[in-house]
């Protein structure tokens, strides 16, 4: 999907000559001044008042980009992890990036009818001897351009109903849970899902390399062509087609205190990411 073009303003002041300052002598013959008020001054205060906010917008950027000294992470997840920082400081600021997507949603819906059925599989696992297993398997159907546009207006809903959430700092130890995962996946054509190949379940591994948390999740998104971090974020917040919208709900899960993103690259006909969150003792 092509977001919707932005057109940037600029500020265009005319340019004015100052007045001179008049001499003129007071009632006790001593010259003062006549101060006349210059347009320039005046300019000034335009600028100053056009710029200062968004001097705040970016200090705001900044303060979210909370793994920009993370030397472990590449570019692409610091930018991740401060876009879930964006949504989660303001989820009804963030509704201006879903308004595309609805509209879109809207229009495929009114063109093309209830769309394809798909359907999405919900499984239970259990573990037996330390080894998982498929315990029960639900497959959830729902028509494609129907389940759209209910996902993004749940989304809005949600969005506009939330609070402020806390900002996530980066985890050096989620981070290495969420690298190990995403080898795990590479080595099995990322089939795996959440469990890894040696029967581990996210909490586990995230409280394994970082043992100063007490719980911990994660969600997994793939896509073509190679997307931006605001592409899968804004994938997973919608989340189309999944049961109970899950992912939208881990990702603005309050309890969440710290957060790591790898990054895996193309594989197979994907670019597959892997989100991981944590809580802090």
């Amino acid at each position: 999907m092509r977001y919707l073009n932005k057109i940037a303003y600029a500020l265009n002041l005319p340019s004015h000559s100052s007045e001179k300052v008049q001499p003129m002598n007071n009632k006790n013959g001593h010259r003062s001044c006549l101060l006349i008020p210059v347009r320039k001054n005046f300019d000034l205060i335009i600028l100053f008042l056009f710029i200062c906010p968004l001097l705040g917008a970016a200090q705001d950027k900044v303060a979210l980009n909370t793994a920009r000294n993370c030397s472990y992470m590449k570019e692409i997840e610091k930018e991740m992890i401060a876009e879930i920082n964006l949504v989660r400081s303001d989820p009804a600021g963030y509704i201006q990036y879903i308004d595309y997507y609805h509209d879109l949603a809207k229009l495929n819906l009114d063109h093309f009818g209830k769309g394809k059925r798909n359907y999405s599989l919900s499984i239970t696992y259990e573990k037996i001897n330390g080894v998982g297993h498929k315990k029960k398997v639900d497959t959830i159907w729902s028509n494609e351009y129907e389940e759209e546009v209910h996902a993004v207006e749940s989304l809005l809903k949600d969005l506009k109903s939330m609070p402020p959430l806390s900002i996530l700092e980066p985890d050096k130890g989620i981070y290495n849970a969420a690298r190990k995962h995403g080898l795990d996946q590479d080595r099995h054509n990322w089939s795996l899902g959440h469990m890894g190949s040696d029967g581990s379940w996210p909490w586990e591994r995230i409280r394994k390399f970082s043992p100063m948390m007490i719980a911990g999740n994660e969600n997994l998104a793939g896509r073509f062509p190679e997307p931006t971090a605001r592409d899968i974020v804004i994938q997973l917040l919608i989340d189309s087609g999944i049961p109970d919208y899950g992912h939208r709900h881990n990702m603005l899960d309050p309890k969440w205190t710290h957060v790591a993103c790898y990054a895996s690259g193309l594989k197979g006909d994907m670019y597959q990411w892997i989100q991981e969150f944590g809580q802090k003792k």
